[in-house]
């Protein structure tokens, strides 16, 4: 009799797991997977305009640029984040821009150097 109860308990066990692992394999649910790297979400790319023109005015939160376009001028005035070093009024610029906001932003502001004159001053120190 001891036996039977052993072995009729073994097998309750045995179809009771049977039951738990089939349910488990064939379950409706997906199994959560941990991803090494978690998804990048890139935002929108801002695009960089850049132009050559003269500047008008000058201040340490803006700058006024002209520029020709089809023989006609242009201003246009950029907001600087810091104010600009070695540029002044009547020179002439290169500026890379964002528009933001309605807004142009000049990300950077750098004076235009006439090749033609740096190489001969670089030949001349040269000699």
């Amino acid at each position: 009799m001891k036996h039977l109860t052993v072995v009729s308990i073994a097998g309750a066990i045995f179809i009771l797991l049977i039951s738990i692992f089939t349910v488990e394999i064939f379950s409706t649910v997906p199994a959560k997977v941990d991803s090494p790297k978690a998804p990048v979400i890139r935002t929108a790319k801002r695009t960089r305009v850049t132009f050559v023109g003269v500047v008008k005015g000058l201040s340490d939160t803006t700058i006024l640029v002209e520029r020709a376009v089809k023989e006609k001028a242009e201003l246009v005035e950029f907001v600087l984040d810091r104010p600009t070093e070695k540029i002044e009024v009547g020179d002439k610029v290169r500026v890379s821009f964002i528009k933001k906001e309605g807004k142009y932003n000049a990300v950077r502001v750098t004076p235009v150097v006439n090749k033609k004159i740096m190489r001969k001053d670089t030949l001349r120190t040269k000699s």
